[in-house]
């Protein structure tokens, strides 16, 4: 039998050689999901968790997102279903739930484009009770979508369709429509991590500056938005300012939103 506490020693110490990017984290989620622990204990290991967790480090190394070995991750609160052909939920796209949370409610309206996982739909449909639509153009990405929503239970319709195209649904109007674009720039591109090389193209790279979905869903959906309605879309830390004269652009009043570590994370812009 293997202590927990030594077998967590001794991925953290595997994983920093292998460069990952937090060790510390990961070692302790490794951990976690395989013993069942929320902390690293002494508790004894069976030889069979011994043999599973060696191979996820195995994996890890190669530079596999923890998320894919894993097969799932957890984003606001709820669990989702990851893996190869579908983007990773990440802490900052938090930012677009809150958002809705304080606009919408049981009788609102939302619509999500880009929605990969169904994150952002299903928590803020779950959070606010609001009907909520998600448009997924890719065949991967869109099995993830279909199975989250079942998984969480959620008010939530899965389109499969092109975010780009404002007649979707016809002369539907919504409260609030979310998204997270690809927003990578050419440079970004060509200088990724190797964890995040992982991830398919068409969910991070934006064009050469990484603006060219801003460019073509805002002024496709704003026809789409009730008066008094928004867009509020992640951007890159850099890319706040450019954004907002997109979206002023398009008839919207836009408002730059930091995320938790103070960049510019979430374009709001109200109509």
């Amino acid at each position: 039998m293997v202590n927990a506490a030594e077998k967590y020693r001794e991925i953290r110490k595997a994983l920093a050689e292998a460069r990952a990017f937090d060790a510390e984290f990961e070692a302790r989620e490794i951990i976690k999901e395989y013993t069942g622990e929320l902390h690293v204990s002494s508790a004894e290991l069976t030889p069979g968790a011994v043999s599973v967790i060696d191979e996820v480090v195995k994996r890890r190394m190669t530079g596999e997102p923890l998320q894919y070995i894993f097969g799932k991750w957890e984003f606001y609160g709820y669990t989702f279903y990851v893996g190869k052909g579908v983007l990773i939920p990440r802490p900052e796209t938090e930012l677009l739930v809150d958002i809705a949370a304080e606009r919408l409610n049981k009788d609102s309206v939302m619509l999500d484009l880009f929605s990969g996982t169904g994150c952002v739909p299903i928590s803020a449909s779950i959070k606010t009770g609001a009907k909520c639509y998600a448009v997924e153009l890719y065949d991967e990405a869109f099995s993830y979508l279909e199975r989250n929503i079942t998984l969480n239970r959620a008010d939530v319709t899965a389109v499969k369709g092109d975010a780009y195209d404002g007649t979707l649904f016809g002369d539907m109007k919504f409260d609030l429509i979310t998204a997270n674009p690809p927003y990578l720039t050419g440079d970004e591109m060509r200088h990724l991590m190797r964890e995040v090389s992982f991830e398919p193209e068409t969910a991070l790279f934006g064009g050469t500056d990484g603006l060219d979905p801003y460019r073509a869903f805002i002024p496709a959906w704003y026809p789409r938005i009730k008066p008094g309605g928004a867009i509020a879309a992640e951007t890159g830390e850099t890319q706040g300012e450019a954004v907002s004269e997109i979206m002023r652009a398009a008839g919207l009043t836009p408002q730059i939103i930091k995320d938790y570590s103070g960049l510019d994370r979430v374009v709001l812009g109200i109509r």
